[in-house]
């Protein structure tokens, strides 16, 4: 997995995650900060010493409805500390990255629903699913 030098120039990142954070405060890794994680979910895929964040502020509001139980986490729109590098994980050309740890720079939304985040993934399911026909013909 290698680092992408010079891209954090040319990207806005967001993360979803839990509410309350100010800009200038700091986004460490569930390693560091014993918070909940999707490591605890899926090891193989999601890494407990990175932060994640995305050029998608929409997918990072999913993450911020399901960042504490019963949702209401916040968007921030945040620089990286250190490597960014391509999540292995992400499906391509999403914009999914994992880096050591983030910097605040904005709030970008707060309070962030549950029922916003499923609402969201049943429209990513159903995109995903008029797809796959075309990818099947293809094949």
């Amino acid at each position: 997995m290698s680092a992408l030098p010079g891209m954090r120039a040319r990207l806005r990142l967001y993360h979803g995650g839990v509410a309350g954070l100010s800009p200038g405060q700091k986004l460490l890794s569930p390693l560091l900060t014993d918070a909940c994680s999707c490591a605890d979910y899926d090891g193989e895929h999601c890494r407990n010493d990175r932060v994640y964040v995305t050029t998608d502020a929409q997918e990072a509001a999913v993450y911020a409805a399901l960042a504490t139980p019963g949702g209401r986490g916040d968007v921030y729109e945040v620089e990286p500390i250190g490597e960014l590098e391509p999540d292995p994980a992400a499906a391509p050309g999403t914009g999914s990255y994992a880096t050591p740890a983030a910097t605040v720079v904005r709030v970008i939304r707060r309070d962030v629903s549950v029922e916003e985040a499923a609402a969201r993934m049943r429209a990513f399911l159903r995109t995903l699913e008029r797809a796959e026909p075309a990818d099947l013909q293809t094949s």
